[in-house]
C-alpha cells in the first residue's frame, strides 16, 4: 500500500512539474510563433516622434509603464503595485508615491525607481524634442527643465528607495488624473546607462537588438534592418533578409531560482520575417505588397496571427478581422510661416475642403474612422464613463464643406504636400528591381491634393525617406505635411497642449542669455503661436476639478479646430488583426489601448510545428 501510495505521490508530483514548466525540458524553452504585426519599426525609442501607429503594439510588448487602462477604463497595476496621496505640511507640497514591483530589465538588472525618474528627465530635456513633454507638466518644475531655465535637479522626482518612486506636483493636482496619464506607453522606464553609451556614440540605442534593454515581458533578440542588394551578394533574392524576432524576457517578474522559465511568459519567441525582393522561393512574389506576401503567408500556415493590412488584404478578411479604435490617428500640418499658410482661413478652407469619409472609404480602406474632431473617441471627458469626443460633438465635417472656397479671398499659390516613404519602400532594392510596396501615404496626400487643387491651388508632391522626414517635421521644412499622431493617451490635454508654445515638447533655444523665457520656448511643428491659446492650456493645467478642466479642453479644441487651425485630423485609426485560432490561442486583447498581449499565447503541436519551420527558414537562409 505504501509502494502505491508512493508511486501515486511522485507521478502527481512528476505532473504538476510537466505543467507548471509548460512541458519544456533542458533543450526546450518553448514555442516559436509567427506572425506579422506592423511594417518595420524605425526605432523602437517610446521617447521620440513615432512615425507609425501600429509601433505602439510593440512597445507594449516589450516595456512595461507604471500602470495599464483595462477594457472597462479602469486603471490596473503594471510596474507600479500601487499608489497613493500625501501632503507634506512641512513644506506645503503636494506628493504621490508609486511602489514598484520586483522584475528586472532583460539583462537581468533590477528595474528600479531611477530607471522610470531617468525615462521621464529625459522626454523633459530640451535637446529630445519628445511630444509626450506635456503629459508630465504637473509635476514640479517640468515646465522650467523643458525650457531650460530649471535644471534636471530642480524637477520634483525623487526615488526614496529603488522601489519607491515619489512625485512632487507644482501644485495641488488630481492624482487619478495622473495615474491615468502615466499609463501612456511612452511614459515607459529607460536605463541611462545603455541609452546614454550609446547616444554619445552617436547610435539609435533603440534601432538595434544588441543595444537595446527591456522591462517588458518579451526582449528584442533581432532586428534586421531592411537592406539593399550588398555588393557580390548573388543569392540574396531567396533570401528572408529583413526580420524582427522578440523573445522571451527570462527576467521579466521572475526568479530563476523558484520559478519555472515560462511561469509569467509562456511563447519563447515572436517572429515577424519581411518581404524583401522576388523570392525564389515564391514564384509569384514579384509585385506583390508587403501585406498582400503576408496575406498569403497566412493563408498558407506560415503565419498564425495578421495584424497589418492594405485594402485588398483587408477587404479579403474583413468578416473574420476583429478591430478595435485606437487612441491615435492622420493628422496635416499646416506650416503657418508659410507665406500662403500664415492666413488662418487658408488653413481653415484646406480643412473644410477634405472630405474624410471619401480618404476613409476610397483610399485608406482599412478600418479607418473619419474625424469629426482633432481629439479622438475613446478619451475620457471628466472619467472613464464619459468620452470627450461624444460630450464635444462634431468639429468636423465628414464630408467636404461647400463654404471652403468663400474662405480664400481669391488667394492661390503652389502648396507642397509631404510624405512619408516607409522603411521597406525606401530601402529594399533587389538585382536593381524595386518591390511594389503601396504607399498609402502617397495615397493619402495625393487625394487631399485632388481637393486642395478644386480650390485653386496648384499642388505638388514630396516623398521623404524616415531620416529626411523626421528632419523636415523637426526643423519646419515643409508647407503642409501628413503626420502619424501616435499619442495613445486618454487624456485631452495630451493631443492639445502641444499647440501651446510652452508645452509643445519641442526643442528650446538653450544658452542664451538675452532671450525672454517667451522666446526661449519653441513652437510646436506648426509654427503656431497664440497666447490665448496658450493661456488656456495652462488654465487647464492648474484647473483640478476634472468637470471645470473637462469643459476648458473643449473650450481648447473649439479654438484650435475652428480659429487657428494650424492642423486638421483626417482620421483615427484602428487595430485589427485575424488569428489562426484552430493553431493559437491565449492572445488577450483586455485592454483600453487595443493592445494586443501575447504573455500566454499557446501554440498547438508547437514542437513539431517548429522542427518543421526551422526546417523551411535553413532551406530559405542557408548559412
Amino acid at each position: 500500500m505504501k509502494k502505491i501510495l508512493s508511486l501515486t505521490l511522485c507521478l502527481i508530483f512528476c505532473l504538476s512539474a510537466l505543467v507548471g514548466c509548460g512541458g519544456l525540458d533542458e533543450e526546450e524553452k518553448g514555442a516559436n510563433v509567427r506572425m506579422f504585426l506592423t511594417d518595420y519599426p524605425y526605432s523602437l525609442d517610446p521617447a521620440l516622434v513615432q512615425m507609425n501607429g501600429d509601433i505602439e503594439q510593440v512597445l507594449s510588448l516589450i516595456f512595461e509603464p507604471l500602470v495599464t487602462i483595462d477594457a472597462d477604463g479602469k486603471v490596473q497595476p503594471a510596474l507600479a503595485t500601487e499608489w497613493y496621496y500625501k501632503y507634506d505640511e512641512i513644506y506645503q507640497l503636494h506628493k504621490m508615491y508609486f511602489e514598484l514591483k520586483d522584475t528586472k530589465w532583460s539583462d537581468n538588472r533590477t528595474v528600479s525607481a531611477d530607471d522610470v525618474i531617468y525615462a521621464w528627465r529625459r522626454i523633459l530635456l530640451p535637446e529630445t524634442d519628445s511630444p509626450y513633454a506635456s503629459l508630465l507638466f504637473a509635476i514640479k518644475g517640468a515646465r522650467d527643465v523643458k525650457s531650460g531655465v530649471g535644471t534636471i535637479d530642480d524637477l520634483g522626482l525623487a526615488a526614496v528607495d529603488d522601489t519607491l518612486l515619489e512625485v512632487t506636483f507644482e501644485n495641488e493636482y488630481d492624482v487619478d488624473l495622473f495615474v491615468e496619464q502615466v499609463a501612456n506607453i511612452h511614459l515607459a522606464p529607460q536605463r541611462e546607462d545603455i541609452v546614454t553609451r550609446y547616444e554619445k556614440s552617436g547610435e539609435d540605442w533603440a534601432g538595434s537588438a544588441a543595444n537595446i534593454v527591456c522591462n517588458g515581458p518579451f526582449r528584442v533578440q533581432t532586428m534586421d534592418m531592411p537592406r539593399e542588394k550588398r555588393e557580390g551578394e548573388e543569392d540574396f533574392s531567396g533570401k528572408f533578409a529583413s526580420k524582427l524576432v522578440l523573445e522571451r524576457n527570462a527576467y521579466y517578474m521572475r526568479d530563476p531560482e523558484k520559478d519555472d522559465l515560462d511561469e509569467y511568459v509562456l511563447p519563447f519567441r515572436i517572429t515577424c520575417y519581411y518581404m524583401e525582393g522576388q523570392l525564389d522561393y515564391y514564384a509569384d512574389a514579384a509585385g506583390k505588397t508587403q501585406e498582400t506576401f503576408q496575406a498569403d503567408r497566412f493563408n498558407a500556415g506560415e503565419l498564425y496571427f495578421l495584424s497589418s493590412f492594405d485594402a485588398q488584404t483587408y477587404e479579403y478578411f474583413k468578416k473574420d478581422i476583429e478591430t478595435q479604435q485606437t487612441l491615435n490617428g492622420y493628422s496635416f500640418y499646416f506650416n503657418t510661416a508659410n507665406e500662403l499658410l500664415k492666413d488662418a482661413n487658408v488653413r481653415k478652407a484646406l480643412s473644410l475642403a477634405l472630405d474624410r469619409t471619401a480618404i476613409t472609404q476610397n483610399v485608406t480602406k482599412t478600418g479607418e474612422v473619419p474625424a469629426t474632431g482633432y481629439v479622438p473617441n475613446g478619451v475620457f471627458n471628466t472619467d472613464r464613463k464619459s468620452d470627450f469626443r461624444t460630450e464635444g460633438g462634431n468639429l468636423y465635417s465628414a464630408t467636404a464643406d461647400d463654404s471652403a472656397k468663400s474662405l480664400l479671398g481669391g488667394k492661390k499659390g503652389t502648396l507642397t504636400v509631404t510624405y512619408l516613404i516607409p522603411q521597406n519602400a525606401y530601402t529594399v532594392r533587389t538585382y536593381g528591381r524595386k518591390i511594389n510596396y503601396a504607399n498609402v501615404y502617397e495615397d493619402i496626400a495625393k487625394a487631399a491634393g485632388e481637393y486642395w487643387k478644386g480650390l485653386g491651388f496648384n499642388i505638388e508632391y514630396r516623398g521623404l525617406n524616415p531620416d529626411e522626414y523626421k528632419a523636415a517635421l523637426i526643423n519646419r521644412d515643409y508647407d503642409i505635411i501628413g503626420v502619424n499622431v501616435v499619442n495613445g493617451s486618454v487624456d485631452a490635454f495630451s493631443y492639445l497642449a502641444p499647440f501651446a508654445k510652452e508645452y509643445s515638447g519641442s526643442s528650446v533655444i538653450v544658452n542664451n542669455d538675452t532671450a525672454t523665457l517667451e522666446e526661449i520656448f519653441n513652437t510646436h511643428y506648426t509654427n503656431i503661436d497664440d497666447a490665448d491659446y496658450s493661456k488656456l492650456i495652462t488654465d487647464i493645467l492648474n484647473t483640478k476639478d476634472r468637470a471645470q478642466r473637462a469643459a476648458l479642453l473643449h473650450q481648447a479644441e473649439e479654438k484650435l479646430v475652428n480659429e487657428l487651425c494650424p492642423a486638421t485630423m483626417v482620421f483615427w485609426y484602428s487595430r485589427s488583426y485575424v488569428a489562426n485560432d484552430k493553431m493559437i490561442s491565449g492572445y488577450e486583447t483586455d485592454n483600453w489601448f487595443g493592445y494586443v498581449d501575447f504573455s500566454d499565447l499557446k501554440l498547438k503541436n508547437w514542437r513539431e510545428v517548429n522542427e518543421s519551420e526551422d526546417a523551411v527558414s535553413t532551406a530559405r537562409n542557408p548559412e
